[in-house]
């Protein structure tokens, strides 16, 4: 397509937004249900996100939870570099 069509550009961005977010999500799910002490409810979880259980369930997978392991040892690393 050649030319500036802002409606299409501003589609384009909007999806971008939604992409990310979507990951956002996946990765707190993940976090939620894997990297915490007493992991999340499901139904609890499913609520908050506007998903059903099963989707909740099947929504992340190993990748998330290993990028959720690495923003909280990343966020430990900086909070630690902070402290005198």
């Amino acid at each position: 397509m050649t030319g500036h069509d802002p409606v299409l550009e501003a589609l384009e961005e909007a999806r971008i937004h939604k992409d990310q977010a979507d990951r956002a999500i996946r990765v707190l799910l993940a976090y939620a249900r894997e990297l915490t002490p007493r992991p999340y409810r499901l139904a609890d979880l499913a609520a908050a996100a506007r998903m059903s259980i099963s989707g909740v369930r099947t929504a992340y997978t190993r990748r998330d939870v290993e990028t959720a392991r690495q923003m909280i040892a990343a966020r430990e690393t900086a909070h630690q570099g902070q402290n005198p």
